[in-house]
Formats: C-alpha cells, structure tokens, sequence
C-alpha cells in the first residue's frame, strides 16, 4: 500500500512539473542565464575599466596589480579575502532567491483554482487518486521541489559568475583558483544551501497553506481575496483601535497574522518574523565573513526552537486541511 501511495505521489509531482514547467523550470533557469550574461559583462566592463594590468608606475616602470597580489607579503590579506568570497559567493544569486518566492506564491494562488476553472479536476477525479493525496503533492511542490529546483540553478549561477570573476583576474596574473579550489566553503555553500530547505519548508507553511485554501475555495479573483482579506483585517482592527482608543496589538497582529499569511515564502523570512535571530549574527559580525557565514546557516536552524514557527506551521497545515476538504466537496466549475 505505501509503495502504491509513493508511486500516486510520484506520478502528481511529474504531473505538476510538466504543466506548470515554464514557472518552476524555465523561469529559474533563464534567470540564472541572464544573471551570468549580466555578470559577465559587468565584470569584463569594471576590469577594463579600472586598468588592471597596472596598479603603479615605480621609477618609470609599471608594476602590475598580478605582481602586488601575488607577491609574499600580500598572501596573507589576498587568502583572506579569497575565503571571504568563497564563503559567500552563493548570495550573488540572490535575484533568484527573491524569484523563488514570488514562483512559490502564485503557484500556491492558482493551483487548485485552475484546476476547477479548466475542468480539469473532473478528469482527476475519475482516476483512482484521493484529493489529499492531488493537495498534498501540490504542497510538495511548493516547500521541496520548486525550493530545490530554484537552489540548484542558484548554485550553478553563483559558481559560474565566481569562475568568470576569476577566469578574468587569472588573465590578468592574478591566480585565485589556486586558493579557491583549497577552501572549504566553495564546495560547502550550495550543501548549506540545500540544507536550510526544511527551515524554509516549515517558515512557509502558514502562507502555503492559505494561498492553497484559497485557490480552493475563490470561485474568481483568486489574488484579491488572497491579499484582500489579510489587508481587510488590518484596516479593521486599525479602525476598532482608533475608534475605541485601545491597544489590539496591530504590531503583533499585522506580523504574526498578515505577514504570517502572505510573506512566508520568502527564503529568510524568518528574520522578518523574528528579528531577534539577528542579534547574535550582529555580535558575530566581528568574527569576519566566515564567522558571519556560518552564523547565518546556524541561525536558521535555531530558528526551529521558536514556538512561532510551529505554532505556524500548525496552522497551516490546519489550513491545508481545509483546502483538501473544500476541494472534496466543491463543485466543478
């Protein structure tokens, strides 16, 4: 039985990809193609620009910036800011970062809806596949495999603009590949990267679900009531505050409750939801780029020790609930 079950989910998951491949593969992959055109000629551009070949003229002779860089007494300055750039290279995706999840967000919007809109989820109901298990791939896709998918054409985009950057500068006789290949955090930025998908997954949770419990109730207008309600809510208990001269909490309310539904997605909202995780990384940031660095992946994870997250994450599976429940027993159309 649960090999069968494994094999349903299996099939919904290759299902959703292939309909909705343009938003979950192409878009992420021809980001990453132009951020690395971009980056490209960006650092072509700053390199012809800056002159590089010569840093200075000594007694009418040019010494060049390969000479400065790879003499002794700068071998120290020049690992420290290689291991620097190897430790955080990753974040040069960040357009990406940003993308997955505003893909994450109207996927969940539309997902159900367009099933009902199309009719297709009368062909669906016919096969032997349950609604929990058609809802359920649909979450899988939202916090594993669009995550996954995003992150790995990140870590292909961000390597390939590191080897561009370095490709230029070894032109020039400044050799960094040398110090990159032995430093540990080039081959451990994407395995951190991959490693924050279940901190991701569960900080997401609130908004997945309510965009999907959406998407399976609103007959049209899926965005407005998705963003419509939250926003509506925090006028009104803006309104009943002014009105009745009292304290309802519009702070606590408008980022455990708004944000909650409707910000979720973003890779990193947890800072926004719990700005106190930034304390530490704050009273680290003298401990330089590494330090910084592996605070940022340790301070994800500890985020995990915060009711808020579960508390959350409750709810949202909550709202899933609901979502497999309106779609049993909505009517097509």
């Amino acid at each position: 039985m649960t090999r069968i079950t494994g094999k349903k989910m299996g099939w919904l998951i290759r299902r959703e990809l292939w309909e909705h491949k343009g938003m979950l593969i192409w878009t992420p992959a021809l980001i990453g193609i132009a951020m690395t055109l971009l980056g490209g000629l960006l650092t072509f551009g700053a390199v012809a620009k800056t002159k590089v070949r010569t840093a200075l003229v000594v007694n009418g002779e040019e010494i060049t910036w390969g000479a400065v860089l790879n003499a002794r007494a700068f071998a120290e300055r020049k690992s420290v800011i290689v291991e620097a750039v190897a430790n955080n290279y990753t974040y040069a995706a960040a357009p990406l970062f940003l993308a997955l999840g505003f893909l994450v967000f109207f996927y969940c919007l539309s997902a159900l809806y367009d099933d009902r809109r199309d009719r297709s989820m009368l062909f669906w109901k016919s096969l032997p596949v349950s609604d929990a298990q058609t809802v359920l791939s649909k979450v899988a896709i939202a916090l594993l495999v669009a995550p996954i998918i995003v992150l790995a054409a990140a870590s292909v985009t961000s390597l390939a603009l590191i080897l561009i950057l370095g490709g230029v500068l070894a032109a020039h006789g400044i050799d960094v590949f040398t110090e990159l290949a032995r430093t540990p955090g080039l081959y451990l930025g994407p395995l951190r990267l991959f490693g924050l998908v279940p901190v991701y997954a569960l900080w997401s949770l609130p908004t997945v679900g309510w965009l999907l419990l959406v998407s399976s109730w609103a007959r049209s207008k899926v965005f407005l009531w998705a963003v419509g309600v939250p926003l509506l809510l925090l006028i009104l208990m803006t309104w009943l505050s002014k009105l009745t001269q009292t304290d309802l909490q519009l702070h606590w309310i408008q980022q455990n409750v708004i944000a909650r539904a409707l910000l979720g997605v973003l890779p990193g909202s947890w800072y926004l939801f719990e700005p106190s995780l930034l304390q530490p990384m704050q009273a680290m940031a003298g401990g330089g780029p590494r330090a910084m660095h592996i605070d940022i992946f340790a301070n994800s994870w500890s985020s995990l020790l915060l009711p808020a997250v579960w508390i959350g994450a409750a709810c949202g599976a909550g709202m899933i609930a609901g979502a497999i429940r309106l779609r049993r027993w909505r009517e097509a159309g």
